[in-house]
């Protein structure tokens, strides 16, 4: 293989891959601390990064270096990988009901007559989904982002409703319907970025 083959084999696997992990030139670029402009030049074979910088590209997209610079690889995606980060963001998005759980046995020891403790597992679907957020914003899609922070707006909306005992507490509910809509805006720019890049 000469050196003009490997070029083009990386550049088709880095554009593969950044455009199948959702990112955009300019996001790689950010994550990396590198401008966008050499994201391009490494996307268009006029350059290769340096073996860390393929090293930190692998582990952004979930897969292995030998992925990235051969050629038949291209087209496999790592399945493995892929789930044990879903069961991994499902398992730490958990931990947040596992403190809820504590939280309400304490509340219930120590103060059995307190009616309201099962809140505590209410106030839990926020706090997972800013873990969920943080998680998808590592490893996952735009569509994962936006099922994540659905799952805050959502939560934190519920979590005042039922907070207060108001009847006009429900109208929360409207500000999280126009929230959830910006969030399906931001969703569809960035999916339309995404493809441009």
């Amino acid at each position: 293989m000469d050196d003009v083959s490997v070029k083009n084999t990386i550049a088709k696997n880095i554009a593969y891959y950044r455009k199948r992990s959702g990112y955009t030139q300019s996001e790689l670029s950010e994550k990396l601390n590198y401008s966008d402009k050499s994201v391009s030049k490494w996307e268009r074979g006029e350059g290769v990064p340096d073996v860390l910088v393929l090293m930190r590209m692998a582990e952004l997209f979930g897969v292995t270096l030998n992925d990235l610079v051969i050629e038949e690889n291209m087209k496999k995606p790592p399945r493995r990988r892929y789930w044990s980060r879903v069961f991994i963001t499902l398992l730490s998005s958990g931990l947040s009901f596992l403190v809820a759980a504590v939280v309400f046995f304490i509340l219930k020891m120590t103060c059995p007559e307190m009616s309201h403790a099962w809140l505590s597992f209410i106030f839990a679907i926020p706090v997972a989904g800013i873990v969920a957020t943080v998680f998808s914003s590592m490893w996952f899609s735009n569509l994962w982002r936006l099922c994540a922070v659905s799952l805050i707006i959502w939560g934190f909306a519920v979590s005042v409703h039922l907070s207060f005992f108001l009847p006009v507490a429900a109208y929360i509910y409207i500000i999280g319907a126009v929230m959830q809509l910006l969030a399906i805006l931001w969703f569809i720019y960035r999916s339309i970025q995404t493809k441009r890049s």
